[in-house]
């Protein structure tokens, strides 16, 4: 039974993989780096989550705002960083990934 949770788990981080290239290749073709680039975040409105975040991209000098959901559950955060290539943004995509409960648009 374990052998097949890693096999799951193999194609999962394939998949994943997959999709971060992908998505790379479109980056490359349309965007021009370096430049700025604009984040977009749904999250869970606990300050614990939204500091993960932010810490994310602390060291690149960011301009962020938030705006809270009209029930007060949910926090849009926008995030404009300047990055050298696609590489950077991707990195910034999978470091978000592991928040729980983030929306990535």
């Amino acid at each position: 039974m374990n052998e097949n949770i890693k096999v799951l788990e193999n194609d999962r981080n394939q998949h994943t993989d997959n999709f971060y290239l992908r998505f790379k290749e479109r980056l490359e073709q349309t965007h021009s780096f370096p430049s700025d680039y604009i984040f977009k975040y749904i999250v869970p409105a606990e300050q614990s989550i939204i500091a993960r975040l932010h810490s994310i991209f602390s060291s690149a000098n960011p301009s962020i705002s938030t705006r809270d959901s009209k029930n007060g559950k949910y926090t849009s955060i926008t995030i404009k960083v300047p990055v050298n290539d696609a590489d950077d943004v991707v990195i910034y995509y999978r470091q978000a990934a592991v928040i729980d409960g983030i929306v990535m648009l």
